[in-house]
């Protein structure tokens, strides 16, 4: 006999077959997911179901939406080793599922400051991004970056729910970070922080500068990050083989 209290909702019918295909690669990254309209036939089921089990799927980092063009599968593995390289391994190690990423902001920039920590001239323009990554929709890091001007902008917008630049540069371009120097300091949120991490202006944060070298004379990317203490403990574990 059936249990009524048991029986799933549509909208988790929906969300489960589509995360079982994403885990199982059916969907691969980048891939399409069906229209609204298709998932409606597909599961006979009415609008708010699919839109809940979609809205679902982006919040969980599985999949990211463009006005216009659709649904797509986001790059949501832990792929590489660019997570050893920050202060947060153990954190993605654990609990990748409930973190996603998403980019606020490609534009061009220019800024003498940063330009000599490119090793640029200070009048070239350089690809600023503005990201914000989120632990189970609760933001907790907001990212600024300026990368080298030889570097191609499209890379950067075709997916606003990359995985990481480290990661994207390596499977796009073939560029390894072989260097990182980092700063660390406290300081206080002003009003943008505030608004951007969901906190009180004046809140202490931690900030980091990170400079990331394709060797150590070639830097490409300069990160700055702003980090939610409360929420995510900065640590560092090294391991020298014996």
């Amino acid at each position: 006999m059936n249990n009524l209290f048991n029986k799933k909702p549509i909208y988790k019918v929906i969300y489960d077959t589509i995360a079982e295909k994403i885990y199982n690669s059916a969907y691969k990254v980048g891939d399409t997911l069906p229209s609204e309209s298709e998932l409606e036939k597909m599961f006979q089921a009415s609008r708010t179901p699919v839109r809940q089990a979609l809205n679902k799927l982006e919040s969980d980092g599985l999949i990211y939406r463009s006005q216009g063009k659709g649904s797509f599968v986001a790059n949501y593995k832990p792929i590489g080793h660019w997570i050893t390289m920050t202060g947060f391994n153990h954190i993605y190690t654990k609990d990748w599922k409930k973190i996603s990423a998403r980019t606020i902001e490609v534009t061009k920039k220019t800024s003498p400051y940063y330009a000599s920590l490119l090793k640029i001239n200070s009048n070239e323009e350089m690809i600023h991004l503005k990201r914000i990554r989120t632990d189970q929709g609760e933001p907790v890091i907001y990212l600024e970056h300026f990368l080298h001007p030889d570097l191609s902008i499209e890379m950067f917008q075709k997916d606003p729910s990359f995985i990481s630049i480290d990661q994207l540069l390596k499977d796009e371009k073939g560029i390894e970070f072989t260097t990182i120097k980092e700063q660390l300091e406290a300081v206080s949120a002003d009003v943008q922080l505030a608004e951007q991490l969901k906190i009180e202006e004046g809140q202490p944060i931690l900030k980091s500068t990170r400079i990331s070298y394709a060797n150590k004379s070639n830097p490409v990317d300069v990160t700055i990050i702003y980090l939610r203490s409360e929420k995510w403990k900065y640590a560092i574990e090294f391991n020298k083989g014996m």
